[in-house]
């Protein structure tokens, strides 16, 4: 090895024996053991004394006896009478900004084939970090950290660019510390090094007792499943429709406690998921789906306080009472990522198109030539020039009809071709019996009663044989 060769190695040895090292304890270096012998008595003396005097990243508190003889280190040897053939020494702060310097040194990652670190971010750095991102790498480096921490032992928790401290502040990572001790999760040692004067404290660790850490980082883990980002496609509009209609009544109320409807009624539905059709079973699954929306935010602490008034058989509103800060970062959350998905939904989505059955195998499809329904390989003929015959066909023709709710004068003018108005009206009283008769008639010949939802207004195919 050549000269920085030797340094390259010898600080990887002193780098991998603190990590087993216990707290507040001298490190020790077996030149036999650690180092493999590769270097002489006289070698190994002139290194130590370097990287403590010149470099001053270390202090030597025990030298072996053998190496008396070299008047360098000889007063360096404060404990002659005990000797167990290794080097003892001490860390001090700037040894890790002096490792992480050599670490960048092509000839360091030639040496021992590692990638280079990541440097430190620099203090007029632009780039932002969010406390929920600070919090995230501090959590990740106590979990490594405690990996090698051995058992009723301190655990310390080292900044650098192994577990990606190094991107922060030293007091940025003691805050978020501080916040995990206010929670529970840990206690944070006020010295690092009880045989050190507060203000001899090393710098480039923290000691932390982490007995129920495992305990608070389960919640953690819950709360990070239940973010804005992780919520599945369904339970995010749940939260944004319950969002929408806050953030409207804090329009016009002023007050951070509002009431929004379980049930709007009129309807005027923003999300065909949470309410595809109209029915007293989708109303009441609505109802819910707003519950839960109302107590996600609760669980959340968005939400102070949720209260609902709605009877189970009847319609009410849900009181909310919200804490307007942390409603406004949360609202402007979910809603870019309600934007970035539905952009990503645009971008794959085909336009409606007639469905080739030859490919899709479809619960309900209509035989126009044949006058043939088929629902799930069970058939009904129908005279193919009569009106129900003509509003299968309109309901089932393509991707886009079939989910598609009809109001009765669009399937009027469709089938009967009206011009105008009055036309259309003259034809209306054709709509409910066709419905109705269509329905009975299936129902006569194989059985099924719900391929169609409608009323007296409107008509559409059940999303159970979409």
């Amino acid at each position: 090895m050549n000269g920085k060769e030797k340094i390259y190695f010898l600080l990887n040895r002193i780098d991998d024996v603190r990590t087993i090292a216990p707290l507040g304890q001298p490190l020790i270096i077996d030149p036999t053991n650690d180092l493999n012998r590769r270097y002489t008595a006289i070698e190994l003396s002139q290194l130590f004394s370097k990287l403590e005097n010149d470099e001053q990243i270390l202090k030597v508190i025990q030298v072996p006896s053998r190496t008396k003889n070299i008047d360098i280190i000889e007063n360096l040897d404060p404990f002659d009478h005990v000797d167990d053939g290794c080097w003892h020494i001490e860390l001090l702060p700037a040894f890790d900004g002096y490792f992480l310097k050599l670490q960048q040194e092509p000839e360091y990652q030639e040496f021992t084939g590692k990638k280079p670190v990541s440097s430190p971010t620099k203090p007029n750095s632009k780039t932002l970090i969010t406390y929920e991102e600070k919090l995230d790498l501090v959590v990740k480096a106590i979990l490594d950290a405690k990996k090698a921490t051995r058992k009723d032992q301190p655990t310390t928790l080292y900044l650098n660019g192994t577990n990606g401290l190094d991107r922060l502040d030293r007091e940025e990572i003691r805050n978020v510390l501080l916040q995990l001790q206010d929670e529970n999760a840990l206690k944070v040692h006020p010295l690092n090094n009880r045989l050190l004067s507060a203000n001899q404290q090393p710098t480039h660790y923290f000691s932390l007792d982490i007995p129920d850490f495992d305990s608070w980082y389960e919640g953690y883990l819950i709360k990070q499943r239940s973010k804005p980002d992780n919520l599945d496609w369904l339970n995010l509009l749940k939260v944004l429709d319950v969002c929408s209609d806050i953030d409207q009544q804090l329009q016009v109320t002023g007050n951070t406690t509002v009431a929004i409807p379980s049930f709007p009624y009129p309807y005027l539905g923003r999300y065909l998921e949470l309410f595809p059709y109209d029915s007293i079973g989708t109303r009441k699954s609505y109802q819910q789906h707003r519950w839960e929306g109302a107590q996600y935010m609760l669980k959340r602490r968005i939400a102070i306080e949720v209260r609902n008034q709605a009877e189970d058989l009847g319609y009410g509103n849900i009181t909310i009472k919200i804490d307007l800060v942390k409603f406004d970062d949360f609202y402007n959350a979910i809603k870019d990522e309600f934007e970035k998905r539905k952009k990503t939904f645009d971008k794959t989505e085909e336009q409606p198109k007639t469905i080739d059955t030859t490919k899709v195998k479809l619960k309900a499809t209509y035989n126009d030539q044949k006058g043939e329904l088929d629902i799930e390989g069970k058939k009904v003929k129908f005279k193919k020039e009569s009106f129900r015959a003509k509003l299968l066909e309109l309901l089932l023709k393509d991707d886009k009809s079939r989910k598609k709710e009809w109001s009765w004068d669009e399937v009027i003018e469709a089938i009967e071709d009206t011009k105008g108005k009055e036309a259309t009206k003259e034809n209306k009283n054709k709509f409910y019996p066709a419905c109705d008769g269509l329905t009975k008639h299936i129902a006569s010949k194989i059985g099924v009663n719900d391929l169609l939802i409608f009323n007296k207004s409107t008509v559409q195919i059940a999303p159970k044989y979409l």
